[in-house]
């Protein structure tokens, strides 16, 4: 599939409880109109955290999922500004974001998950943040409320979560779980 054209958006933060690097968010726009969002890392740099700064926290696209989250929220007892950090964090709100391992839209569902929580289309705003509110709320049922679990889960899957009984020792995914859980406390 030929690339249109590739843009770069690095932020930083530097906070003194994460470990220090330079993280990268890459968006490719395809010709389909879709949008592969992916990560990049250079673990050498000691002056850069990962995206957390204000220019996530984009007020416009945030609202214009306000109303579909809301309903989420309510329907599947979650909180609004968790539902918010995760699609933050997953896809800077793109609803066409799709990525190298085949996640897709605002919560980045996989196509088995998708269909697990019965969303015909991932990219759908309204069935992406219903399945995807669902599924964390079983990972929160699932794990007794422990979010730092759920959120492991949700991002390296039930299976790692179980095989190392907590947290995996990924990289990414002690990241994601700090990452979601920055944006959680400024919103």
């Amino acid at each position: 599939m030929k690339k249109l054209q590739f843009f770069y958006i690095v932020t930083a933060l530097a906070l003194s409880m994460f470990s220090e690097i330079c993280y990268a968010t890459v968006y490719e726009f395809q010709n389909d109109g879709n949008v592969v969002v992916f990560e990049a890392y250079d673990y050498l740099s000691k002056a850069h955290m990962p995206k957390t700064s204000s220019s996530t926290f984009d007020p416009i696209q945030k609202k214009a999922y306000d109303r579909i989250i809301e309903s989420a929220s309510q329907k599947y007892k979650l909180d609004k500004n968790l539902i918010h950090a995760v699609i933050c964090v997953e896809s800077s709100y793109q609803p066409n974001a799709l990525s190298p391992k085949g996640a897709q839209g605002l919560m980045q569902l996989m196509p088995h998950t998708a269909k697990k929580y019965g969303v015909t289309d991932a990219f759908d705003p309204d069935q992406n943040i219903s399945g995807g509110t669902r599924y964390l709320r079983d990972l929160l049922d699932r794990y007794e409320g422990n979010r730092t679990l759920a959120l492991a889960a949700y991002n390296a899957g039930e299976d790692a979560v179980n095989k190392y009984g907590g947290v995996p020792p990924y990289e990414e995914t002690i990241n994601y779980i700090k990452k979601v859980e920055t944006i959680l406390k400024n919103l």
